[in-house]
């Protein structure tokens, strides 16, 4: 039975109850969150990667704790699961070869392009130089060859290597150069690298990259040799899959029957064996059991849901073990994309990702602060003995940016990055429990103190963007789309005060033209981005309600 009490009584007791109770239960919380933490990051989840099997054994274990909590299932058709669709790079087929003097099968040597298109490609091999046409340079590698029908070998780099101040530097791109040949009427690409200081792409699909439309693989400067020896027809078989996995976020709720409800969340999927993109380890293929990353956020949360259904309260309360977070906040945006946003009025998200390795400063980096005023409230409570840090910024390579989006006021906790993040090393003896009890102790006394403030007020934030990297010299001041798998890099949000919002881009639109190079995908819009400094003016085309439009960016 739920006691009804005055909002000032309501203020007053919660932390009051915990207070008086914490001297008994806090070895408990502990004692759980190891639980938790040990379950998730054990080696027979192997990972917990979005759409395996781990993380049906991880969001099973999730459900049986919100099913003895008491939450209410609150995902599809009243179950405790919501299920999405996240698309993870590509997975090779059994149809890459190359078939000439030898039959060269697909090995570290001899492999598809992570651009190429599928299907077969035959006719005589001509070496093309470079791949390059560049008319302001008066230099043409195609220049007297007719490759029409033809298998063309290019080189990768440039004339004159690979630098930043080469003067083939807006050439020197291997999309361009398969355009460039599928243009000349080509059937197909090989390419082959003879600079040293060039950086090939290797045999790793997991990026969603856009395919060309013309079969394209990659030898070694050997193989290429004695592919030019050979007089007769060659023939490439290239065969890249979509790979699409179906992830699952875990929904519970407390009803507390109030206008308002607050959302709770952690991811629970991490890297598996490091199959999917983001991995830090470089040796042969290993368990990433991501005990911070991020079994410490979900084992916080589930507390927070066990104190939390004990506590009246003026909200209601949204729990959420997201998945998909670790391949582009997947399982957050499809959560913020779907129909289920309508039954409910938000108040504000806690977001938990890597609670559970607080150094020996005590230090909490709260992150989004600057999304409500009502976050002031953060410096005014007790910090039990934490140093708090605090940036503004709503968006962040994390869950609370899908909620930021929907103009709902956020805050991501985390307790600090190290060494054994993305790493296999980030097991479950490494995590300090009695930080996670810090945190735990301060989210009460948070939500306490916000308890009565009914809803809060939502601001933007001038915000850092997940494109302004050291290697940018410019940033446009958006927010990639990273769910779209579509052609060009589509726009998920606009930041106030950048060169985006200056220009008229708005949240949607489909970015497939900066400057003169062409965006086919996230890495073709980085890549241009790069070419820039600050200061330039350049035209950006963008596809909004499917027809084009020219804005003028200034960097």
């Amino acid at each position: 039975m739920k006691i009804c009490l005055p909002a000032a009584s309501r203020r007053l007791l919660i932390p009051l109850l915990f207070i008086s109770a914490q001297a008994i239960a806090q070895q408990e919380v502990i004692t759980r969150f190891e639980k938790t933490i040990s379950y998730l990051a054990d080696d027979k989840l192997e990972g917990r990667a979005t759409g395996s099997a781990g993380e049906q054994l991880a969001s099973a274990y999730i459900i049986q704790q919100f099913n003895e909590i008491g939450l209410t299932p609150a995902g599809d058709a009243g179950t405790y699961l919501q299920s999405f669709e996240a698309r993870s790079g590509k997975k090779p087929g059994e149809e890459n070869y190359i078939i000439a003097a030898s039959r060269y099968t697909m090995d570290k040597l001899h492999y598809p392009h992570p651009m190429t298109g599928n299907g077969i490609a035959s006719g005589n091999l001509i070496a093309v130089g470079f791949g390059i046409t560049a008319p302001a340079l008066s230099y043409d590698d195609y220049a007297g060859k007719d490759v029409k029908g033809k298998i063309v070998l290019i080189k990768t780099s440039s004339p004159d290597g690979t630098h930043p101040h080469s003067k083939y530097i807006e050439f020197n791109d291997e999309r361009k150069k398969i355009q460039l040949a599928a243009a000349n009427g080509a059937a197909g690409v090989i390419f082959y690298n003879e600079d040293a200081n060039y950086e090939l792409p290797g045999d790793d699909y997991r990026r969603n990259v856009t395919a060309e439309n013309i079969p394209v693989f990659i030898v070694d400067s050997t193989t290429a040799k004695s592919l030019l020896q050979f007089t007769g027809t060659v023939e490439l078989h290239t065969q890249l899959n979509e790979e699409v996995r179906t992830g699952h976020n875990v929904l519970g709720f407390i009803d507390n029957h109030a206008s308002n409800t607050v959302v709770i969340g952690a991811h629970y999927d991490h890297l598996g064996h490091g199959e999917i993109e983001g991995s830090l380890y470089r040796g042969a293929p290993a368990i990433h059991n991501g005990a911070d990353d991020n079994a410490s956020g979900v084992a916080m949360m589930i507390e927070l849901a066990r104190f939390l259904k004990q506590m009246p309260s003026s909200n209601n309360y949204l729990f959420i073990a997201f998945s998909g977070e670790e391949m582009g906040l997947f399982g957050s945006k499809a959560f913020t994309q779907s129909p289920m946003m309508l039954q409910y009025q938000f108040n504000y998200m806690l977001n938990y990702d890597m609670v559970g390795r607080m150094d020996t400063t005590n230090a909490i980096i709260i992150n989004g602060v600057g999304t409500s005023p009502a976050w002031a409230t953060l410096k005014s409570i007790s910090n039990f003995d934490m140093t708090l840090t605090t940036t503004e910024s709503g968006i962040g390579p994390s869950d609370q940016t899908s909620f930021y989006l929907k103009d709902i006021p956020v805050v991501h906790f985390f307790t600090g990055s190290h060494a054994d993040y993305h790493k296999p090393s980030d097991d479950a003896g490494l995590i300090n429990y009695m930080g996670m009890l810090k945190v735990f102790k301060y989210s009460i006394a948070l939500i306490s103190a916000l308890d009565d403030d009914g809803k809060l007020a939502f601001t933007k934030t001038q915000d850092s963007n997940n494109e302004n990297t050291p290697r940018f010299k410019v940033t446009m001041g958006v927010v990639p789309d990273y769910a779209y798998s579509g052609k060009g890099m589509r726009v998920d949000g606009v930041t106030d005060g950048k060169p985006a919002q200056a220009a008229g881009v708005i949240a949607g639109d489909i970015v497939i033209k900066l400057g003169s190079f062409d965006v086919t995908d996230m890495m073709g819009y980085m890549t241009a981005l790069s070419k820039f400094t600050k200061g330039e003016t350049v035209t950006l085309v963008v596809l909004r309600n499917n027809a084009p439009v020219e804005l003028q960016v200034t960097f």
